[in-house]
């Protein structure tokens, strides 16, 4: 399996065809804004593929050296085969080099529904047995509480230090007022 950078026709396509559908409303921005950043050259697109067939995607964020993943996912069909851990070690390999990668996933304390407090305890526990470890920051990202990961070699030494490059990040693509309406460190 390899990653494929995604240009703009086939971001569009996998928005409209998987995208809404893998994601929550609140939790997917809006594709004119995911083509911006890339166009921008801070926002790389990537599908994931075994051959010649896309099989999932990851869509990233990149400051400098450092990587936030915004979007990871496998398409239904092709879940539950190993394809999803294959995909988290092809990002580490990929990104052997980089200083810093990280992630969200949504907060199961927040939830009170049990079927997506279950869900989102299993999205979890993917992340931790697949070599992602908790930093122990919690966000409240655009109304979703979500808990901070990190990836790759370089852990980050304490809490504040996730917190500014993850602020780092949404600064860098937000205009002052939307971050912060909308960004809040909630420990």
């Amino acid at each position: 399996m390899q990653l494929k950078l995604l240009d703009s026709t086939e971001i569009s396509n996998l928005y409209h065809d998987h995208m809404v559908i893998d994601f929550p409303k609140d939790e997917l921005k809006p594709l004119n804004m995911i083509l911006k950043s890339v166009k921008e050259s801070f926002y790389d697109c990537f599908g994931l593929y075994d051959e010649e067939e896309m099989v999932g995607y990851t869509f990233m964020v990149k400051l400098d050296n450092s990587y936030l993943i915004d979007y990871i996912a496998i398409f239904p069909e092709c879940r539950n085969k190993g394809i999803g851990a294959n995909l988290l070690a092809i990002i580490d390999d990929y990104l052997e080099n980089a200083d810093r990668i990280f992630g969200e996933v949504e907060d199961p304390a927040y939830t009170k529904e049990k079927s997506q407090k279950e869900l989102q305890s299993r999205r979890l526990n993917f992340y931790l047995r697949n070599n992602c470890r908790d930093t122990g920051r919690r966000v409240d990202c655009f109304g979703v509480k979500y808990i901070i990961l990190e990836a790759g070699k370089i852990q980050f030494e304490n809490k504040d230090d996730v917190w500014n490059l993850y602020e780092k990040f949404y600064r860098s693509f937000l205009p002052e007022d939307k971050f912060n309406k909308n960004i809040m460190r909630l420990n």
